[in-house]
C-alpha cells in the first residue's frame, strides 16, 4: 500500500475519520513499539504504531492478540470490532472497539472507570488477548505495514458490551479473622482496619467527602495501633500506620461495594440465564439498534435530498450518509415510505395556524403639542410664558392693522 492509497483508504472509513478526530493533536508514534516520537496526528498516521487515545480520555478498546485467529472475537460470541488491524507476517492483531468515550483524568468518576475496566479484563479473556497491554500505543490502521479490515463504524456503549461477557462479583465475609495473621502486626492492623472502612464507605460516599473518609480511617488507624499492649515489643511505625491507611482508604473508596450486586448491560438480564443465550439475546438487540440507525440515517439523508431539490437515489443517499450503496439498497421500504410523506410547505404570505389576524401596518401619525405649532417668527410677546400664574400674566391685545 502506497502513501497515497493509505491517504485514500483514510479519508474513504469513517472508524478512521473518527480515530482522527478522537486521537491526541500530537500523539506519540514511531517505527517501533517504544513510539518516542511527537508528531501531529496527521503525520503520525505515517508510522506504523501510533497514539490512539487521549491523554485522560479512552475512546477506543484495543485488544492485543499474541495469536493467529483475529477472528476469534466471532468464536466465543463477542460483538464485532470497528477495525482489524493485522500483521502480514505472523497474523498478530489488534482489534479495534470504538465505545462512548469515558475519562480518565483525575478528575474521572471512578465508577464509569472500574466498570470500563471490568469489561475490558473479561473481554480480553474471552478473545485470549494480552491481558497486561494498556496501549497506550497501538497498530496504525491502513499502514502499509499491516493488513486492516474495517467491519463497521458504530460506536459501542459499555452496556452493551458487557451483556456479552460476565463481570466479576466480590462476595465479603462476616468479619476478620485475626486467629489467621495473629503471627504479624501489619497484617492485624490491615484486616482491622479494612473492615472498619467497609463498614462507615457506603455512608460517606453519600454524606462526605473522601479527605474525611480518609481522616476517619486514620484515626481509627492510630486507636488501633497498641501492638505493645497487646503482647508486641513495639507499636507500628508513623510511616507504617500512614502507609497501611493510604492503601486500605483508596481502595475501599473506588472498588468496595458490599454486595455481590453487579452491572447486568444494558438490558438488565437476569444472571440465572445460561450464557449462550445472554449472548443471543444481546446479538439480537444490537443488529435491531444497529438496523434502527441506519435507517435513520437514510431517512435524514432522503429528507435533506427533497429539501436542496436533488433526485432521490442509493447513490446520492449513501453519499450523504456514508453508507455503502449496497446497504442502501436494503432499506428500499424505508425510502419509499419516506418519500410517500407529505411534504408541508408554508406559503410566505398565509398564516401557519390560527386566526387570521387583522393587523394594520401602517404609520399612525402623531401630532406634536400645541405649542410647537407657534411660529418661531412671532414675537417674543406671543409666546407663552409657562414660568408665570395666571394672575401675573398680561393679556395681550392684538395689534391694529
Amino acid at each position: 500500500m502506497s502513501a497515497q492509497t493509505q491517504l485514500a483508504a483514510w479519508s474513504v472509513s469513517t472508524s478512521a475519520q473518527r480515530l482522527l478526530n478522537e486521537a491526541p493533536y500530537l500523539p506519540r508514534c514511531s517505527d517501533n513499539k517504544t513510539a518516542a516520537i511527537v508528531r501531529p496526528v496527521l503525520y503520525a498516521i505515517r508510522y506504523p504504531y501510533m497514539q490512539v487515545n487521549r491523554s485522560g480520555m479512552v475512546s477506543w478498546m484495543v485488544f492485543d492478540l499474541d495469536h493467529s485467529n483475529a477472528n476469534i472475537w466471532d468464536d466465543c460470541g463477542l460483538p464485532a470490532p470497528n477495525l482489524i488491524v493485522r500483521n502480514r507476517k505472523n497474523g498478530h492483531a489488534h482489534l479495534y472497539y470504538a465505545i462512548v468515550p469515558v475519562c480518565t483524568s483525575e478528575n474521572a468518576r471512578s465508577k464509569p472507570l472500574h466498570y470500563m475496566k471490568a469489561i475490558y479484563q473479561a473481554m480480553a479473556i474471552k478473545l485470549d488477548a494480552d491481558t497486561a497491554y494498556s496501549g497506550p500505543v497501538a497498530k496504525t490502521p491502513f499502514h502499509p505495514w499491516w493488513n486492516t479490515t474495517e467491519i463497521h463504524d458504530r460506536e459501542y456503549e459499555l452496556g452493551e458490551l458487557a451483556d456479552y461477557v460476565e463481570l466479576p462479583t466480590h462476595r465479603w465475609s462476616k468479619g476478620p479473622n485475626l486467629d489467621a495473621v495473629s503471627h504479624s502486626r501489619h497484617c492485624t492492623l490491615f484486616e482491622e482496619l479494612r473492615y472498619y472502612a467497609y463498614s462507615i464507605v457506603s455512608k460517606m460516599r453519600e454524606t462526605s467527602t473522601y479527605q474525611r473518609f480518609l481522616r476517619d480511617v486514620e484515626a481509627y488507624a492510630h486507636n488501633h495501633n497498641n501492638f505493645r499492649v497487646r503482647g508486641f515489643s513495639a507499636n507500628l511505625s508513623l510511616s507504617q500506620v500512614k502507609a497501611t491507611v493510604k492503601s486500605v482508604s483508596r481502595w475501599t473508596w473506588d472498588f468496595y461495594t458490599g454486595n455481590s450486586r453487579c452491572h447486568r448491560g444494558a438490558m438488565q438480564l437476569d444472571a440465572s440465564l445460561p450464557l449462550s443465550q445472554r449472548q443471543c439475546l444481546s446479538a439480537q438487540r444490537t443488529h435491531q439498534k444497529r438496523q434502527q440507525d441506519t435507517a435513520s440515517k437514510i431517512r435524514a439523508a432522503v429528507t435533506e435530498l427533497i429539501r436542496t431539490g436533488r433526485t432521490v437515489t442509493q447513490v446520492a443517499i449513501a453519499a450523504i450518509s456514508s453508507i455503502s450503496r449496497q446497504t442502501v439498497a436494503k432499506y428500499q421500504s424505508v425510502i419509499e415510505s419516506k418519500l410517500a410523506q407529505p411534504t408541508e410547505v408554508s406559503r410566505i404570505n398565509e398564516t401557519p395556524a390560527g386566526d387570521v389576524l387583522n393587523v394594520k401596518y401602517g404609520v399612525h401619525q402623531i401630532s406634536a403639542p400645541e405649542v410647537c405649532l407657534v411660529s418661531q417668527t412671532l414675537s417674543p410677546t406671543l409666546r407663552p410664558d409657562y414660568g408665570e400664574s395666571d394672575q401675573d400674566r398680561v393679556p395681550i391685545e392684538p395689534e391694529s392693522s
